[in-house]
């Protein structure tokens, strides 16, 4: 593995222990937005699941249990799959129905959230397709969506701590402009990486795996 692998590897890890981790503290706390309270199961419906796909997403990603485990890999791409389109329906649903920021909160969300649902369909079915190379990609793109509600926190709440008080208006600013840089950070870098790897030959090495 290269280093740019191997640190790719633990970042996402780290990321990943840590959505987890804000999960269940927001399944133990709640959250600020009062549509929580208002559609419960809606909420519960994003972060259970979101919690199980932050969880168990990033091994969909080794080489080793896609060509060791290759059943593993091929069920759990599925259920990851069933789980990633509850979680980003929900989300659609909170972004759009109950946002905390308002309007620019149903633009940026609404469209980042439909992109992660286009993202999975598409790597379902290019995988039924056995288009390998592209399954990975689109998978790819759909995971770092997912993992960047972690990013998102790791810039709003030290915004938060920095001003100390902050009114309603002032969290709702930082909160989409923290969501809005995370996407784009995530989708950037997603972007960069597929590219990175497709042209050094990387991508091609996932033509024979499993389909999920």
């Amino acid at each position: 593995m290269k280093k740019s692998e191997l640190l790719l590897t633990i970042v996402v890890g780290l990321f990943s222990v840590l959505g987890v981790g804000f999960s269940i503290t927001f399944l133990f706390t709640g959250g600020a937005n009062e549509g929580f309270e208002q559609y419960p199961n809606v909420t519960l419906a994003h972060v259970v699941p979101g919690l199980i796909y932050l969880a168990l997403a990033p091994l969909q990603f080794l080489q080793t249990i896609r060509s060791k485990y290759p059943a593993y890999h091929r069920w759990s791409g599925r259920i990851l799959a069933t789980i990633g389109l509850i979680l980003g329906g929900a989300a659609l649903f909170i972004g759009i129905i109950i946002p905390y920021s308002g309007l620019l909160e149903q633009i940026v969300i609404g469209g980042f959230g439909l992109f992660f649902l286009v993202s999975i369909v598409k790597g379902f079915l290019n995988a039924r397709r056995r288009n390998f190379e592209e399954h990975r990609e689109w998978m790819l793109r759909a995971y770092a969506i997912g993992l960047s509600i972690v990013t998102m926190r790791l810039i709003f709440i030290p915004i938060l701590i920095v001003i100390g008080n902050p009114t309603r208006e002032e969290a709702e600013l930082y909160s989409i402009v923290s969501f809005t840089a995370s996407f784009f950070l995530h989708w950037g870098f997603a972007e960069y990486w597929i590219r990175h790897t497709r042209s050094s030959g990387n991508a091609s090495s996932t033509s024979d795996a499993v389909s999920s």
